[in-house]
């Protein structure tokens, strides 16, 4: 009995076990969300050669604004010669990619604008590493974060994925017979530059080293720098050159031209474009412009040898925005953030593709943020139902905020956003409780900037048995008066009609009299019981708005009973 037990306690253990791993799996498949990796994952490279990753980020689904972080790497075994940006999904850097060899490490802090990125593999910038000496080098990332466009910032990062590359000693590079011409002359040489790693890539520094692999059996290599970008090189050095640091580079595009010589001939030519920008951009000037609600500002700049990149802004004391060169419009023009009214300072910088940069500044004021206008598709539902609100504001594309308030004073907000015409339509979810709720707007804005709100409006949530029966209560009593009054009148005019016709007035002016009295006395009691029942139809207007044909009927039940004295009275006047 007790192996028994043992063994059923043995399988109860593995099935939870198993549904705890397999509840695990489910879970983590179902909340992951964004990766940071460096590619390739695993790599191999001799030790004095340099080698190039890029820093990506996938999304699995999830649309992302704004990726920052830092990556290690040992100082040891490696150091950085250049981080590029220019294939980045990311236009807006809080922070540009930067490194340190002393400390091994790399920072990058930058954004995309609206509607965002989402995708996988996203470059978000490429590293150049050179490696220093044999070993297994381990490229991590530290504090990352990767965050949602969903007007939060919430960090959705769950996955970091580092790379490792693996130094091997100093090889030479072979000479592969298929490469060889019939001749036998060398082959055409591979050409790598520490300082300029990338040809279609400006810099702003006027020193270039390159170096190159001399193949066994080369008696000279030839070199040449120029302008033209397929010239032959005529500078003659022995084969033991593998390296050349040219300084004072000239502005623009320059290549340095390499070949092989053997005792067969010289051997194909490489060609090595290098492209240089050492002035900053000129005749940098802005101007800001109220238009339309919005602040905008005007850029002027001119660079001549790679021209302009990109600007940060800085508005006031909050933190530096960067705006690539391609967001800017036809009169290169750029939508600033809304700031509440008053002055404001501007501070600007413009970046050349070789980072070279002019800085300027200026004043602007804003003018007062303008509220949005709501109105309610019905101003009164039925329980379990959902409203409609619907607006318009005059700033496109921004987070509307709707505010539902009960009668207890709590509030729920919800957001949505305005579309390209500045309107929105949003459905308050179901009501579950009847009750009178209030129901306002605002615009919320970068920096946690808001308009005033918009106009207030009640909104009635009524049970539905409740309006029923009152409908058919109304309904009631209208027939029942109207009919009472018909009656009321066709007896009074068949009586004056029967004592006029026969002429009997005077005979029976005592018996008239009291009969008068006695039907003005009915009429003042009929007057009296309409009153009463108008006051409960004014209680249920209260509780619910009336149709048109509701309030056709009040309308004229209030009129009744106004003009029942005179009525009487005038009839009474004709009898006597």
């Amino acid at each position: 009995m007790l192996q028994l037990l043992n063994k059923k306690s043995t399988i109860g253990l593995f099935a939870s076990t198993a549904i705890i791993l397999l509840f695990s799996v489910c879970f983590l498949k179902v909340t992951n969300a964004a990766t940071l990796s460096i590619t390739p994952v695993t790599s191999k490279v001799s030790s004095g050669n340099i080698i190039s990753t890029k820093v990506i980020v996938s999304t699995s689904g999830k649309t992302i604004n704004n990726s920052d972080g830092i990556i290690q790497f040992p100082v040891d075994l490696l150091e950085v010669v250049s981080i590029n940006k220019s294939s980045s999904i990311f236009s807006l850097w809080v922070e540009d990619p930067k490194f340190s060899n002393q400390e091994g490490k790399i920072t990058f802090n930058g954004g995309i604008p609206n509607p965002g990125f989402a995708g996988e593999n996203g470059e978000i910038a490429s590293i150049v590493f050179r490696a220093k000496k044999q070993g297994i080098a381990s490229i991590v990332f530290g504090d990352s974060a990767v965050r949602e466009n969903d007007g939060f910032g919430t960090n959705i990062l769950t996955s970091k994925q580092s790379a490792t590359i693996d130094i091997g000693s100093v090889v030479q590079v072979p000479v592969p017979n298929n490469q060889l011409e019939k001749k036998g002359v060398p082959v055409k040489p591979t050409i790598v530059s520490s300082t300029h790693p990338q040809q279609d890539v400006w810099y702003s520094s006027s020193n270039a080293s390159f170096s190159w692999v001399v193949p066994e059996g080369t008696v000279s290599i030839q070199t040449l720098l120029g302008r033209i970008s397929n010239s032959t090189p005529t500078i003659n050095y022995d084969s033991s050159v593998s390296q050349k640091t040219i300084s004072n580079l000239a502005e623009g595009v320059s290549y340095f031209h390499l070949r092989y010589v053997n005792e067969s001939g010289a051997g194909p030519i490489a060609h090595y474009k290098v492209q240089v920008d050492r002035v900053p951009p000129e005749n940098f000037s802005i101007d800001v412009k109220n238009e339309e609600f919005r602040d905008i500002v005007y850029i002027s700049a001119l660079d001549a040898s790679s021209g302009v990149d990109s600007f940060s802004f800085k508005i006031d004391n909050k933190p530096a925005f960067r705006v690539s060169k391609d967001l800017l419009g036809k009169n290169s023009e750029y939508l600033l953030p809304i700031e509440n009214s008053g002055e404001h300072n501007l501070s600007a910088i413009v970046y050349d593709k070789a980072g070279n940069h002019s800085e300027t500044n200026t004043t602007y004021t804003s003018s007062e943020i303008i509220g949005p206008k709501i109105k309610l598709e019905s101003e009164s539902i039925f329980k379990n139902n959902t409203a409609q609100v619907i607006g318009t504001s005059n700033y496109p594309q921004s987070n509307i905020d709707i505010y539902i308030e009960n009668e207890d004073g709590n509030t729920k907000t919800y957001r949505t956003i305005s579309d390209t015409n500045g309107s929105f339509l949003f459905s308050i979810p179901e009501f579950k409780s009847t009750g009178n709720y209030n129901v306002w707007s605002q615009i919320s804005f970068e920096n946690d900037i808001k308009s005033p709100v918009s106009n207030k409006i009640l909104l009635r949530v009524v049970d539905t048995n409740f309006v029923k029966n009152t409908k058919d209560i109304t309904l009631a009593l209208s027939m029942v008066i109207l009919i009472s009054i018909m009656v009321l009148f066709i007896l009074l005019l068949a009586y004056i009609g029967w004592h006029s016709f026969f002429g009997l007035k005077k005979r029976m002016k005592k018996d008239l009299d009291i009969t008068i009295h006695d039907v003005h006395k009915v009429m003042m009691a009929f007057k009296d019981e309409l009153s009463r029942q108008l006051s409960i139809l004014e209680g249920a207007k209260e509780d619910r708005s009336l149709n048109k044909k509701e309030e056709k009927i009040f309308r004229e039940l209030r009129d009744n009973i106004d003009t029942i004295d005179s009525f009487v009275e005038k009839k009474i006047k004709k009898i006597k």
